[in-house]
């Protein structure tokens, strides 16, 4: 058998089927039954060098001409054989798996439209033509990723894939591979008792993941397994779907959990001795209900509590205002002050009252009578205030305004509780709080017996009375402070956030779908150089919130 060269036009005019052409064709096939046409390329064929044309001077010196092609001189065996299927990778240019379909079905479309005697096909696709592009499409997926498996299933020889050979996997009339199963004679539809096989490496995989996650409105993996089922078997479906959520920009906002850095160290003002409200921190309790007398057509009237804990021995105490302004704050401020002295610093939010209250203060203190005043008396009030958004800054106060909401209906008992868990020894007679650094001895103790006949003169009771307070000072030391030693939560060191990220800011208030998008600007690190607080730009403008 000879072999002969053609560029695929003898191939051609047979299928065109021509009436003059073809039976010339037919006539050359006959005379020479026992050749074998093989494609050359037009590179290397001679015949193109007549077909074309070619000057004369370069004829004489064409080796194409006179001698042939190179691999016309080379062993048949050795002939270059090219490949006619199509590569797989040209659809990974595409992004959506019904777009994919769809250009596919109309290329079928077109290759069947080259025929002569077909008919015209109508604009919209049919049902039929996209079942037949999906078909080819998972064919050719097969064909890159189970090519054993494809020569095992067509040469009836047994899978030597182990993980595949649970599947039971056969071809059915189209060549496509399916999966057996155990679901033959259930009343399920044909593609749902025996799905196609897909690779989870396939990018047809991952487009028809992607799909049924936006179908199915970014569904768990178990509903989008389930949906997947009825028409496909994708091998380790979990781990496609788990990097489909992953890359999804809806799941990334739901699922976002923020970067909680390290819990810091305790701050000053709570670890060193310092006089009961020197250092205290702010907060609003309510609103509440309060009636002017218990008539029935009394006026009620909405009314907040101001509660103003002590850093250092955890004291509270509670002032009523009437309401959430600055004036109102600032009166029971005043009232504090009374009761309690002047604090050398203040700890709140981002409070509008809280606010005002600060810039009137700084306005009373730069004034000259304030500068007089400050002078005289040699002292000053310094506030702090949180990042906006940061409750957890203020645990102190805000666990204090729970305990005020809990027992306000009961017996008010706040200055009473211990700082420190009780214990069974029955040596500790006495437990520590805040009352004892308040009066001297707990709240409701029973006052004790004045006896007239005393000899003890004042030195020798203040000497006394300074020893109890030193006493319960050293208790403060040694039983309290030690208690604070662990981190309860956020123990964990966490990398820093840097300049330029880009972050979502969570919202309370609004649905994730709502969160908006914002970039560090600056960030705001602590004495222990973790940073907690950042500045961002946003589309409002900048704003400072709590990493």
């Amino acid at each position: 058998m000879c072999p002969k060269y053609t560029n695929g036009f003898i191939l051609d005019l047979l299928l065109l089927k021509k009436a003059y052409v073809s039976n010339r064709v037919h006539q050359i096939i006959t005379l020479m039954p026992d050749c074998r046409w093989l494609h050359i390329r037009s590179e290397e064929n001679p015949a193109d060098c007549a077909s074309r044309g070619v000057l004369p001077p370069v004829l004489s010196t064409l080796s194409l001409y006179w001698q042939g092609p190179r691999f016309i001189h080379d062993d048949t065996a050795t002939f270059l054989v090219l490949s006619t299927e199509l590569p797989s990778e040209w659809y990974h240019k595409f992004s959506s798996y019904d777009r994919l379909v769809r250009v596919v079905a109309y290329i079928y479309r077109f290759l069947k439209a080259c025929k002569k005697h077909s008919r015209a096909p109508v604009r919209a696709l049919q049902r039929i033509e996209l079942d037949d592009s999906i078909r080819k499409l998972v064919i050719m997926s097969q064909q890159c990723f189970y090519k054993t498996l494809t020569h095992e299933l067509s040469t009836s020889t047994r899978v030597s894939s182990k993980h595949l050979s649970r599947l039971r996997p056969f071809l059915d009339p189209f060549g496509v591979i399916r999966v057996g199963g155990r679901l033959r004679y259930s009343n399920l539809n044909y593609g749902s008792k025996h799905p196609m096989l897909l690779a989870k490496q396939s990018h047809l995989s991952m487009l028809l993941c992607r799909r049924w996650h936006k179908i199915s409105c970014h569904a768990g993996p178990r509903i989008m397994t389930a949906l997947i089922s009825r028409e496909f078997w994708i091998v380790s479906i979990k781990s496609v779907l788990h990097s489909v959520t992953r890359a999804c920009p809806v799941c990334v906002r739901f699922d976002a959990k923020p970067p909680q850095p390290i819990m810091a160290d305790l701050p000053a003002a709570r670890v060193q001795q310092s006089r009961p409200f020197a250092r205290v921190g702010v907060d609003y309790a309510g609103p509440l209900q309060m009636r002017e007398v218990r008539l029935r057509k009394s006026r009620v009237y909405k009314v907040y509590i101001a509660v103003f804990i002590c850093f250092s021995v955890k004291a509270v105490h509670l002032e009523v205002v009437t309401e959430f302004s600055t004036e109102a704050f600032l009166a029971a401020f005043d009232r504090f002050v009374a009761r309690r002295g002047l604090p050398s610093e203040i700890f709140s939010d981002c409070g509008t009252n809280f606010i005002g209250a600060d810039k009137q203060l700084q306005l009373l203190i730069n004034s000259p009578d304030g500068q007089c005043a400050i002078s005289q008396a040699r002292a000053s009030c310094q506030w702090h205030f949180n990042p906006p958004s940061a409750p957890h800054f203020g645990g102190q106060w805000e666990a204090a305004v729970r305990s005020t909401k809990r027992l306000l209906i009961r017996t008010m008992v706040l200055n009473l509780r211990p700082l420190t868990p009780l214990t069974t020894d029955p040596t500790d007679l006495e437990y520590l709080s805040p009352g004892h650094f308040l009066i001297g001895q707990p709240l409701l103790a029973v006052p004790p017996r004045v006896s007239f006949e005393s000899r003890v003169n004042l030195t020798q009771r203040w000497k006394l009375l300074d020893q109890c307070h030193q006493a319960f000072w050293r208790r403060w030391s040694t039983e309290y402070l030690t208690s604070l030693q662990g981190r309860s939560k956020w123990a964990t060191e966490a990398p820093n956030v840097k300049v330029n990220d880009m972050v979502v800011i969570i919202d309370n208030q609004s649905p994730p779908l709502a969160w908006r998008l914002g970039r560090i600007l600056e960030v705001l690190p602590g004495n222990d150089g973790v940073v907690r607080v950042v500045r961002l730009l946003t589309c409002h403008g900048q704003i400072t919130r709590p990493v």
